[in-house]
């Protein structure tokens, strides 16, 4: 009899234990105590779904969630899209950042992005030293609508002022679906790297004085010599390459990082013009924060390793 008590004790205790060590594993932290950004690019799957690795991240371990684009390959094509990756990233939170992609826009019905995430497609927010701004790659890109130079010019000017009058951030952090920014310098082989590599961007009509390298890159240089670091990270990759950084001579810092979720390894796709397809493991870009010590470090994690990391 006093062994089957002490059974039943032991059973108990040994529930009790788990319950707990489980509470403990769900417990979310405090925001001001989150460290970790992650970003995403190039995530679809279907044309309303993304990876469904992504769908068994935890978002809200991460202190904010950066999106460089096409999310679904046909976003806005059905509402009920915008909400089921509201339900997975919290497009409205302060701290998701969406630069959208040509498969977000295309169909139209921008004001559908607008209406889940409650800003416009370019916006900026300072919070913990870090200036992060998103901006719209893909102006002319909407299904019916031709006319775009008035968009432009509204969103290079809330741009130029932003980086004006910068002053006390340690990090500018612009966020980019397609690659903008591969004439910066002659070593960057923005073809090969780019799922689509957009050289001849105009941020306004008329001229190609309004490419990136003369029309924002010495502003970047200049908030570099400031003190403030500037990194720009674009969504879309993965096909051709899987992770790429390049820091300039000046300084700043440029990134490419997306996954292929629908590559058949087995059966690669192949392109008449363009490099191989990247058959390398998928990867993410993770940033880590020290507000104390104004450091944002950063590192490519396996997708598949971090998917694992989730289960524990």
């Amino acid at each position: 009899m006093q062994s089957k008590q002490i059974f039943i004790i032991s059973l108990f205790s040994l529930i009790s234990f788990f319950a707990c060590n489980k509470d403990s594993v769900i417990v979310e932290k405090p925001i001001e105590q989150k460290s970790e950004y992650i970003f995403l690019g190039h995530t679809y799957n279907k044309s309303n779904r993304i990876d469904p690795r992504l769908e068994k991240i935890n978002y809200q371990t991460y202190k904010g969630v950066w999106l460089g684009g096409d999310l679904c390959s046909e976003t806005t094509r059905e509402r009920a899209t915008l909400d089921y990756l509201d339900d997975i990233f919290d497009l409205s939170s302060e701290d998701t950042h969406w630069a959208v992609g040509n498969h977000d826009v295309r169909n139209g019905n921008l004001d559908w992005i607008r209406a889940a995430t409650g800003r416009d497609l370019f916006h900026a927010q300072t919070k913990d030293g870090i200036t992060i701004v998103t901006f719209d790659t893909n102006v002319g890109h909407v299904k019916g609508r031709d006319a775009t130079c008035e968009d432009r010019a509204k969103q290079a000017d809330f741009l130029l002022n932003l980086l004006d009058t910068l002053q006390h951030s340690s990090h500018l952090v612009l966020l980019t679906h397609w690659v903008v920014w591969g004439e910066v310098e002659p070593n960057i082989p923005c073809a090969v790297l780019a799922n689509n590599c957009i050289n001849g961007f105009q941020f306004l009509c008329g001229g190609g004085a309004s490419r990136f390298p003369p029309f924002l890159y010495d502003k970047l240089v200049a908030l570099e010599e400031r003190g403030i670091e500037v990194m720009v990270i674009s969504g879309d990759g993965g096909v051709y390459t899987k992770q790429f950084h390049h820091q300039t001579k000046k300084g700043v810092d440029f990134f490419i990082s997306g996954i292929f979720s629908t590559l058949d390894r087995d059966n690669p796709p192949t392109f008449a013009v363009g490099p191989p397809v990247n058959l390398n493991p998928d990867s993410v870009l993770v940033f880590n924060h020290s507000v104390e010590e104004r450091r944002l470090d950063w590192e490519f994690v396996n997708l598949e390793e971090l998917v694992e990391q989730e289960k524990f």
